[in-house]
């Protein structure tokens, strides 16, 4: 049943990390002992001044797992508490209500699930009242304060004396803010934190977390997925391509689980015998389709092919294994197997064996003496490049002569075997740890991933260029006291994702399986840890003077230089998103002055390249720095960016240098674009893994995962709800809040572009018109988000006037319908040079007025 629980918490962990924006506080809930629930207290536990109004908004996200119970306290300097809390009514469905003290307030709207939602609270004490803005709900409730001046606040348990709660909800938090009479006072983000504590962007103040999972942390946090135990210790080898783990550890069987499905199988052997003698002697072929087990001690080697379910070698090892824990890789363009170090008969070996299980062909032993005997080594091969790290043994190869763990980096060049050490790390440097089998090289970042046991398990970044160890995960926190201890990384570029497999193999040959899986591309732990306030101070007063006197002086020298530049310019439309007359009712979120953007569903605030109602550009820190595009980089980006959504190929090198140098000579051209497509490289890698490749004569950029394109995002959501009647409203929603953003770089004006601006028009607004067709049945709600997309398109555009004077009408809104309508006759005649033919009541009444 515990490991039920934690499978379901698990999956429920996961399900909020893929739909939210990628941090806040998850907090913990039933079915969890109320000892493992979670708890947040604002201001460290002690009171916010209340003297003037006192606001507490936030962002909730609720899951489905337990939408009943408590989701904040406030507890007044009165002793007096006020909740907000979900309920369940006869017919089961979940509403929210806020109690203050015995008194209940339903508020009149059901819980919205799986969706952030944007809720504020506001004590009154001039006003003896109580206000709450539940999504699109706003309430108002009497409550006498009589003095009232200070308030504890904490989400989910309340750890306060004598005002415990032993029901909370299952939700997820972010961005909570503080304002004392309208002014922000504190905000905390839950983004970094500095373990169970997150400090406020204003003044670093803590609110302090109680068994806390913080959502940014998944990206940082392995995930068991699976765990088995075998009676006799097995060989695991891993399918890249399917996902497919295989263990096996006699002739009759092997086991199989799948990442993908998470569900464990298994193959029956009809034949034949496996030549293994010890753990981790077991690959899978890629190129075959088969698994190849092998013997080094005895050069056996057997095959098995899933088609026939048989091993093709008959014979059973008869040695005792002289090559424990050692590191083995395949290299497929010459069926070479390659292994180095392993321990056996009390001695650690250096052996670089080369064999070859399909040719024939004579192994190949030599010892690597300017590396030390040892075992348990992490290795990866690169083209004909060997990279060995760590280990344990020591200079003599005997395990009596004192072995240790060693911190050394290598490469063996497999053609001459050359040895070059690339780095030892000694003294503090040099941590103590045994590693896992397998290095995983990246090549976008030119590093390696190696695992650690440290810590019970570790992920750590490490360089050929100096030493350095970068913890990218944190610890597993797995007890490995074993026997026989085996760790293995693998990379899934299907799933995007590291996986591990653990084996603990205990003195009776009983053998704990453990997988795991980690998020890939692994980010720095340092890079999601907020510091400490004392770390953050930037020196003497001194030193800060001469900072903001610098700083004061650039800016000048900036805006002397700017005013000279633009004096000798005409003046430019800033690209910032039109806003369509009087948008106000029904439309999507648009952000005030100053906040930040937070989408529903997508995250634009980081690693990003917008080009929906104007050209921006945010880094992966979240660093606007549209600025620092000049015009032709600007017009470079976006011409790859166009022509690859367009053509997989991407645009031809003559047709880019025909669009954008057309005024120079080919060389000349050449140059330039060689000198602007490196430029434009160098910024892009402070937005993320975006590469720009060259392939048989065209050029085509290349987005990670991690980088959003509001343009590309549109168009693949285009393709997703192009049969509209058969979509679900999320999918539509999702367009609606990308279309939303604007037109296609409205104030970039270059010939090749209209054509690409023009199709994106129509198909929007063919797409949003007949959607607000009749006869398909949406909702008022929706219909006013179509028709106020439609304005930021076609800002006279007349079926998205019908539609919303119309609903506007249905729902009393009549005021606001005649404001609507008046200004868009006064737009339609300042573009036409005529009025409008047809009046507010027969927008609101008629039938048929569009129809051909």
């Amino acid at each position: 049943m515990k490991l039920l629980i934690t499978h379901i918490l698990s999956l429920c962990f996961l399900c909020a990390s893929a739909t939210d924006s990628g941090y806040g506080l998850f907090i913990k809930s039933y079915p969890c002992k109320t000892s493992e629930m979670s708890a947040l207290v604002l201001e460290e536990g002690k009171a916010l001044p209340m003297h003037q109004d006192l606001t507490v908004r936030f962002d909730l996200f609720v899951r489905n797992d337990n939408v009943f119970g408590n989701i904040f306290r406030i507890i007044t300097d009165k002793d007096e508490n006020i909740d907000l809390l979900f309920t369940v009514d006869d017919d089961d469905k979940r509403f929210p209500i806020l109690v203050i003290n015995e008194a209940v307030y339903p508020l009149l709207e059901e819980v919205v699930r799986e969706k952030w939602d944007s809720i504020s609270v506001t004590l009154s004490p001039k006003r003896n009242v109580v206000e709450i803005t539940y999504g699109d709900v706003a309430q108002s409730f009497p409550y006498p304060f009589k003095g009232s001046r200070q308030a504890r606040v904490c989400f989910g348990l309340c750890p306060f004396e004598n005002f415990d709660i032993l029901d909370i909800a299952s939700v997820n938090l972010k961005n909570i803010r503080v304002y004392t009479n309208d002014k922000l006072y504190r905000f905390w983000k839950l983004e970094r934190h500095d373990q169970d504590i997150c400090y406020d962007e204003i003044r670093q103040v803590p609110a302090i977390a109680t068994n806390p999972s913080w959502i940014i942390d998944e990206y940082i946090s392995w995930n068991r997925i699976y765990e088995q135990h075998f009676d006799v210790s097995p060989s695991i080898a891993f399918d890249s391509l399917s996902g497919n783990f295989y263990m096996v550890n006699n002739s009759a069987e092997i086991h199989v689980f799948n990442v993908h499905t998470q569900r464990p199988s298994m193959i029956e052997v009809q034949g034949g015998e496996y030549a293994v003698s010890s753990p981790n002697q077991l690959i899978y072929l890629p190129e075959s389709r088969s698994l190849l087990s092998y013997n080094l001690s005895e050069n056996l080697y057997s095959v098995f092919s899933f088609r026939d379910r048989k091993w093709s070698n008959n014979k059973l090892p008869e040695k005792e294994q002289a090559y424990w824990n050692n590191s083995v890789n395949y290299n497929p363009s010459g069926q070479l197997l390659v292994s180095f170090g392993g321990y056996g008969f009390y001695r650690y070996n250096n052996e670089l064996v080369k064999t070859y299980p399909f040719s024939g062909k004579p192994e190949e032993k030599t010892i690597l003496t300017e590396i030390s005997p040892r075992y348990g080594a992490a290795t990866t091969l690169l083209d004909n490049t060997l990279y060995i790290f760590g280990g344990r043994g020591n200079k003599a190869g005997r395990q009596e002569l004192f072995p240790k763990n060693y911190s050394d980096f290598y490469s063996v060049n497999l053609q001459t075997n050359q040895v070059t050490q690339l780095w030892e790390a000694t003294g503090n440097g040099a941590p103590e740890f045994i590693s896992g089998e397998n290095l995983i090289y990246d090549r976008v970042r030119d590093c390696f991933y190696l695992f650690s046991f440290q810590g019970g398990g570790t992920l750590l970044k490490i360089t050929s260029a100096k030493p350095g160890f970068v913890p990218v995960s944190l610890p597993i926190g797995e007890n490995v006291e074993a026997q026989f201890l085996y760790a293995n990384l693998h990379y899934s570029s299907g799933q995007n994702k590291l996986f591990l497999v653990m084996n603990r193999t205990h003195v009776n040959n009983e053998a704990i399986i453990t997988i795991y899986s980690l998020n890939y591309p692994p980010i720095p732990v340092a890079e999601l840890s907020q510091a400490r306030p004392e770390q953050r101070a930037t020196g003497s007063l001194f030193i800060k003077l001469m900072v903001l006197t610098l700083l004061f002086v650039l800016l000048t020298l900036w805006v002397a230089y700017r005013y000279k530049i633009r004096s000798k310019q005409p003046k430019e439309t800033p690209d910032t998103p039109p806003v369509a007359p009087n948008l106000k009712e029904g439309a999507l979120p648009v952000n005030e002055p100053g906040e930040k953007e937070i989408p529903l569903y997508y995250n634009f605030t980081r690693s990003s390249i917008c080009l929906l109602g104007g050209f921006r550009v945010m880094d992966k820190t979240g660093k606007d720095i549209t600025v620092r595009f000049t015009p032709t980089l600007k017009t470079l980006l976006v011409l790859l960016l166009v022509y690859t959504e367009e053509n997989p190929q991407g645009i031809s090198g003559k047709k880019m240098l025909g669009l954008l140098w057309s005024s120079k000579e080919e060389n000349s051209a050449r140059n330039n674009r060689n000198v602007y497509l490196s430029k434009l490289r160098t910024l892009l890698e402070h937005v993320g893994d975006i590469d720009i490749v060259s392939e048989n004569g065209f050029w085509r950029i290349v987005f990670s995962r991690e980088v959003t394109c509001d343009y590309r995002e549109a168009l693949n959501m285009f393709q997703i709800v192009k049969d509209i009647l058969n979509q679900t409203d999320e999918n539509f929603n999702k367009l609606i809040e990308l279309l939303y953003r604007g037109v296609l770089l409205p104030h970039m004006e270059v010939d090749w572009l209209d054509r690409f601006k023009s199709d994106f028009s129509n198909i929007t607004i063919d797409l949003l018109s007949s959607r607000l067709n009749d006869s398909f049945p949406i909702s008022n709600s929706l219909k006013l988000k179509i028709a106020d997309t439609l304005f930021r398109h076609d800002f006279i555009h007349e079926e998205a006037l019908h539609a919303k004077c119309k609903v506007l009408s249905e729902t009393g809104k009549m005021g606001l319908a005649k404001s609507f309508y008046d200004n868009f006759c006064k737009e339609y005649r300042n573009l036409l040079g005529t009025g409008y033919e047809y009046s507010l009541m027969q927008v609101i009444q008629g039938e048929n007025l569009l129809s051909p």
